[in-house]
């Protein structure tokens, strides 16, 4: 861990300095790292009036430019990715000059059905908004969407984890950044897909919100994590970088294995 006290953290180049090592990855782990980006209040609220952007302080979205500056692909579910209206990833001038690539990230939205929605965002944003879909989505749909000029990814058959993986792998991605939703986050986490948790508190308590929750479930799963750093700043938030143990996989030399339980249901949420 960075420090066993949180570090003040503002954007002078010295506190870049300090949040861009608190975000490197560690040297063990997966070949593809999976990194969740997230955000919510101190008592667990992800959304504002359905949108998780009215919870960011200065200082989160400079953790977020820094995940997207490390990049190789943004991933993001197709519900979250309507609802937000997101478009082609960008790499704030103040990390450029730390990413190893002058492009920035390919935004990989995930989708089970390739909705007529969806195919009409992506068709209007270009290459940097891409389809990674799942092996039981309609053909039509994708032909759809290729004949609409846009990327279309095909996952292979079986379980949804290896599936993402193999596909990401087969990008070149080595560092991944997963930004939601909180259904699909739920989802990964119980898969085994999220090898890291990038967490921002938001310094405000939401009085009657009606979000979902970091990761909403109907089942009870407990999945062991540790943190690798946390840090401050004057402006408020505290900003937490987290490593799941898949089973000891991403533990340090010498650590000690948690028992663990994972989910093994299949992923069923890839919309949202």
């Amino acid at each position: 861990m960075h420090s066993c006290r949180p570090e003040v953290v503002d954007d002078n180049p010295a506190a870049l300095d300090v949040l861009w090592r608190a975000l490197e990855p560690e040297p063990f782990g997966p070949a593809v790292r999976i990194r969740a980006v997230m955000i919510s209040s101190v008592d667990g609220t992800t959304a504002v009036d359905g949108l998780s952007g009215p919870l960011g302080t200065p200082t989160d979205r400079l953790v977020y430019g820094a995940m997207r500056a490390r990049a190789d692909v943004v991933l993001v579910g197709s519900g979250t990715a309507l609802d937000e209206g997101y478009g082609p990833a960008t790499v704030a001038p103040v990390w450029t000059d730390r990413r190893d690539r002058a492009e920035p990230p390919p935004v990989i939205v995930l989708t089970r059905n390739l909705d007529d929605a969806l195919l009409d965002h992506c068709a209007k944003t270009g290459s940097g908004m891409q389809i990674a879909a799942a092996a039981e989505t309609p053909p039509a749909r994708i032909a759809a969407a290729r004949s609409a000029g846009v990327c279309v990814h095909v996952m292979e058959e079986g379980p949804f984890a290896q599936s993402l993986r193999d596909l990401l792998a087969e990008l070149g991605a080595g560092e991944v950044t997963f930004e939601g939703g909180p259904r699909l986050l739920a989802d990964f986490v119980t898969q085994g897909l999220v090898d890291e948790l990038v967490l921002t508190v938001s310094p405000e308590i939401i009085v009657g919100g009606r979000s979902p929750g970091l990761v909403p479930s109907h089942t009870l799963h407990r999945v062991p994590m540790r943190v690798a750093a946390a840090f401050s700043c004057p402006r408020g938030g505290l900003y937490t970088r987290w490593v799941v143990d898949h089973g000891g996989r991403n533990e340090p030399a010498g650590g000690t294995v948690s028992d663990r339980t994972y989910g093994t249901d299949r992923v069923d949420g890839a919309d949202e």
